[in-house]
């Protein structure tokens, strides 16, 4: 307990007089611009704002996009509005500000790597770095001249401060690049080419293994549902499921409910990401083809076609893998001894020949468009959606797996 107490009094917690002595403000100060700044949006002097206020001020100050600017406002109003009454009075005003400053200070501090009390350019790269997130000196210079008001190349606390002030999200170093590159429209980087929400400057390969692990999770668990799948499908009788599960379990026991899943868990990343990856470059054809650039929304029917075309795509690339899969599966619920996976795809070479790999793909293919163009289309417009409607920022998971076919093919 002792080292513990130490600890806390050599790194004591950072506090709002932290933030008000490198901001170089004494509190008067501070007191008076929160109150000019409430003043700025309460244009009726009303005493308080309310949702159509705030819009109304975002608009004079030109900070998000017209397309955004009601979305921004009600997000920012939500953040504001500690009681929820549906009006935000000075006191709630001030909290909210409290509150971000703090956060923005905290920040500030852990991309500030070398204490000088302001953040270089350097620094702002590495945090970058540290996130995922890789871009280039060109673009580095414009996110440091969109905060560095008096143009000396370097950010201090005041600059960073009063930039992200209003943004109504968790001031993490992602959400803040993707302000400066969505709600700002600054143009860093082009195209993506993976799902909405992800920069093309975030490592694509994180988010292929966090795809992969999860991927594999999910097929983990429902494998004994896609073993039990395959033996009522294979049999010439009626199917009945408990003998079904009787046999599985006389077979190989509980790993028995498991077999085949090697090959589910390996076709998982290769699947996702060629299926992303498609979508993303099908959607951003179907805009250029449309005349409205690769960036356009291509609204529903565009996303039900490049979905449905890359799930095709990745089909047809893993289906041997896939019917290797079925084939052990269908080895062991006939009762006949399990071979290795590469003597079982010797045979099929050898006394079938390379075709026979792709022997169902049709049926496959015909079966996964509908599936892919609805999965991918209704979760990009489900999501739109609930950051319309329920006011979450994107990075909510609940809402997103919300959002999502499952996976069940």
């Amino acid at each position: 307990m002792g080292s513990n107490r130490r600890k806390s009094e050599d790194h004591p917690a950072t506090t709002l007089d932290h933030a008000l002595l490198a901001s170089g403000e004494s509190a008067e100060e501070r007191e008076t611009r929160i109150r000019a700044l409430f003043a700025f949006f309460d244009a009726e002097n009303c005493g308080f704002l309310d949702c159509s206020a705030i819009e109304s001020g975002l608009s004079a100050l030109r900070m998000p996009s017209d397309s955004e600017c009601c979305n921004y406002a009600q997000d920012l109003f939500g953040a504001c509005d500690a009681n929820k009454d549906g009006r935000v009075d000075y006191e709630e005003f001030k909290r909210y500000m409290d509150d971000k400053e703090l956060e923005l200070y905290r920040i500030f501090q852990a991309i500030d790597v070398e204490h000088s009390g302001c953040i270089s350019p350097e620094e702002l790269s590495h945090a970058l770095v540290r996130a995922g997130i890789q871009i280039d000196d060109e673009e580095l210079a414009r996110f440091v001249e969109r905060v560095d008001k008096d143009h000396n190349g370097v950010i201090t606390f005041g600059e960073w401060r009063d930039f992200l002030l209003l943004y109504p999200h968790e001031a993490t170093i992602e959400n803040i690049y993707h302000y400066l590159e969505r709600v700002c429209l600054i143009d860093i980087g082009e195209q993506t080419v993976i799902p909405a929400g992800i920069s093309k400057h975030i490592h694509a390969s994180s988010y292929l293994i966090a795809g992969g692990v999860a991927g594999a999770a999910s097929r983990t668990t429902t494998a004994p549902l896609d073993r039990l799948k395959v033996v009522l499908q294979v049999q010439t009788t009626r199917a009945h499921v408990m003998p079904a599960i009787k046999d599985i379990w006389k077979e190989g026991g509980c790993l028995g409910f498991f077999r085949g899943n090697g090959l589910n868990v390996l076709k998982v990343a290769p699947e996702s990401a060629i299926r992303f990856y498609t979508y993303e470059m099908l959607k951003a054809f179907i805009g250029n083809a449309k005349g409205e650039g690769a960036k356009a929304d291509v609204g529903t029917m565009g996303r039900l076609l490049a979905g449905g075309m890359a799930g095709a795509v990745a089909q047809t690339a893993i289906y041997p893998l896939d019917l290797v899969k079925t084939r052990i599966q269908t080895y062991a619920c006939e009762g006949g001894r399990l071979p290795s996976l590469g003597t079982l795809s010797k045979d099929i070479w050898v006394k079938e020949g390379p075709r026979a790999f792709y022997k169902g793909l049709i049926p496959s293919i015909l079966g996964i468009v509908p599936y892919a163009g609805i999965d991918l289309a209704a979760y990009e417009t489900l999501k739109d959606m609930s950051k319309k409607y329920i006011l979450l920022d994107e990075g909510n998971g609940l809402i997103c797996l919300s959002c999502s076919v499952p996976d069940v093919l």
